[in-house]
């Protein structure tokens, strides 16, 4: 552990950061966050809050290890990653909470980029920063547009296919983009920071969600509130897991959170659009299993769409919400 960054675990100022981790079978991943989470915060005051969601393989005990200075909670059940955000958050004392995955690595300072961000602007609430492939160039997945009945009409369409990138017809995708702040309807969950205020008045993420689609609907139900969610390119970080392909488990449950998300801010209707896209998806199968996915969209092959139309009735009910 690098001696001269050390988070606390007393003594937090009000406007202090809370870095809140939250892990599953996470082990893999743990001392290389936990390294650049140390660079990530520069010179603010923060302390390090990794809530395991009973991984039962040792995570825990390795969080213990690998970052002694953390606070590892327990949380007793594998309840999400809104659950396990909601259990951290509750025992944070800082007046800025930043979400981390155990599998992202953030740049020196970014951390430090996130907060100065959101004190600049108190209307943004949330702040996301700009994630970096390997290779440093830019992934757009930093952050994504509205999902409406529009966008889900042009996936039912195809139209997000033939013209990808488009501003008109393929609306929810990102663009590239680089250093510069800018206002974004979605930032990703994967590396977000949440001001007090924001999280109190939103009550955070909705912990019926699971997983997926969580940082949508926070993201939208902030900005009914007023807040104007931001990004901050530099706040770098680099998040590869996963990267451009996925397995029709992670499908069915990424379509769960898309329907989810679309039957709350779009309605019904937009959710039988949804359901519609995988149905060509699932048809054209052949042809567009043949066709690179631009980057920032998951890269399903023709069994995937296909499996995952048969598994409809499962994810075009969303996440059941929470009691």
């Amino acid at each position: 552990m690098d001696d001269e960054v050390r988070f606390t675990r007393t003594g937090l100022p009000p406007d202090g950061v809370s870095v809140i981790v939250v892990t599953y079978r996470s082990t893999a991943h743990l001392e290389e966050c936990a390294a650049a989470l140390r660079r990530a915060v520069g010179g603010e005051p923060a302390e390090l809050i990794i809530v395991d969601n009973d991984s039962g393989d040792g995570t825990a005990d390795a969080a213990r290890r690998l970052a002694p200075d953390a606070r590892v909670v327990e949380s007793g059940r594998n309840g999400g990653f809104a659950y396990g955000c909601h259990e951290g958050a509750a025992r944070a004392s800082g007046e800025w909470l930043v979400f981390v995955n155990p599998d992202a690595v953030p740049a020196p300072g970014s951390i430090a980029a996130l907060v100065a961000a959101a004190r600049a602007d108190p209307r943004a609430g949330i702040v996301g920063g700009r994630c970096v492939a390997a290779d440093g160039t830019t992934d757009p997945r930093s952050w994504w547009g509205r999902p409406t009945r529009w966008s889900a009409f042009c996936f039912a369409t195809l139209l997000g296919s033939a013209f990808p990138g488009n501003r008109f017809l393929d609306p929810e995708s990102p663009r590239p983009w680089s250093a510069e702040t800018r206002r974004v309807p979605v930032v990703t969950g994967g590396f977000m920071l949440v001001s007090r205020r924001a999280w109190d008045e939103t009550g955070g993420f909705d912990r019926s969600f699971f997983m997926y689609g969580e940082d949508a609907d926070l993201c939208l139900r902030a900005a009914g509130l007023g807040y104007r969610p931001m990004v901050t390119g530099r706040a770098v970080f680099r998040h590869e897991v996963g990267g451009s392909s996925t397995s029709t488990g992670k499908l069915v449950l990424l379509f769960t959170g898309k329907a989810t998300v679309l039957r709350r801010h779009a309605g019904a209707g937009a959710v039988r659009l949804l359901a519609a896209g995988v149905l060509a998806r699932a048809v054209l199968s052949r042809v567009l299993s043949a066709r690179p996915e631009r980057q920032g969209r998951p890269t399903a092959k023709g069994e995937d769409w296909r499996v995952l139309w048969s598994r409809r009735r499962e994810w075009t009910k969303g996440w059941a919400r929470a009691g």
